[in-house]
């Protein structure tokens, strides 16, 4: 008689899908919850194998001894077949590929396979014999064991912390912006000398409001930029020559927005510029926030 023999004979042959079952349950909660962070993502690879590993226990069970390499080969195997076929089951439902494709088609056969493999509580007792064989400190002298305890510790807290963390939600710090329509959202490109086309400007406070100027200016597109504007008023249409420039002012509080629409008449043919620079005072100097430029073509 081999000594141990018996022993072997009568042990679970996969102890451990109570373990990959809460894996997959403790994935599915953490999706459900949580949003997208690098905690969730270390899970999702563990929860990838529980779902190979409860495969193999569902197919296998007690008809075939494997030894642990080829539960290891197996379980990365179905693991690779059953996402894909999952991510391509979900695709054709018309669902989007995410990580709800492992807990979909995971979770309930993690859940079988629990119901069919667990023969006398051999999963409890597998998960606990592991854990009691990690966390068994017999043979430590006691400055070891305090040792032990300080790292224990140590690693506790700062998983606690990172996991505290990464559910905390920083607000958005949001830029101004300004953006430029033409009447039923075309922009006007062609132009006619003397001929007004009506162009809405709207300008948009970040996190931070204050006093904000828009300044429309007009210059050829063989401008060099060291050229000299020259202001001019608004009137209806507002009439733009060579560089010529027009400058509104107004204040914003944080995330209001500013709305106008401009009936511009440009007073010069050829290919210009028409550029619209959104300007925010900070401190005692406006600074340049934001910018569109359209391009026109002025027809005699």
């Amino acid at each position: 008689m081999i000594p141990g023999t018996g022993v072997r004979a009568r042990a679970a042959p996969f102890p451990y899908v109570g373990l990959a079952t809460a894996v997959l349950l403790l994935h599915a909660i953490l999706v459900a919850v949580l949003p997208a962070n690098p905690y969730r993502a270390a899970l999702s690879f563990a929860a990838l194998f529980a779902v190979g590993y409860c495969t193999v226990a569902l197919i296998v069970g007690d008809t075939i001894r494997l030894s642990a390499s080829e539960i290891l080969a197996f379980s990365i195997g179905l693991t690779i077949f059953v996402t894909s076929l999952s991510a391509l089951g979900v695709s054709l439902l018309g669902i989007p590929i995410t990580v709800f494709a492992v807990v979909i088609v995971g979770l309930p056969i993690a859940i079988l396979a629990w119901f069919m493999r667990r023969p006398g509580g051999g999963s409890l007792t597998a998960v606990t014999r592991f854990a009691h064989g990690v966390f068994d400190f017999s043979d430590y002298s006691r400055s070891e064991k305090g040792i032990v305890a300080a790292l224990m510790a140590a690693i506790t807290a700062a998983l606690v912390v990172l996991i505290a963390l990464s559910v905390v939600h920083y607000p958005d710090q949001l830029s101004s912006g300004l953006a430029i329509t033409g009447d039923g959202d075309i922009l006007p490109t062609q132009f006619y000398v003397g001929q007004p086309q009506n162009i809405s400007v709207s300008a948009f406070a970040g996190s931070t409001g204050g006093p904000f100027t828009l300044r429309i200016r007009l210059f050829p597109q063989s401008a060099t930029g060291n050229e000299t504007f020259h202001n001019v008023v608004l009137t209806s249409p507002l009439r733009m020559d060579a560089f010529a420039e027009h400058n509104e002012s107004f204040i914003l509080g944080s995330g209001e927005s500013w709305t106008r629409r401009f009936s511009i008449s440009i007073e010069l043919t050829g290919d210009l510029y028409l550029r619209f620079d959104l300007f925010q005072v900070i401190g005692s100097s406006p600074v340049l926030v934001a910018t569109n430029t359209l391009p026109v073509h002025v027809r005699p």
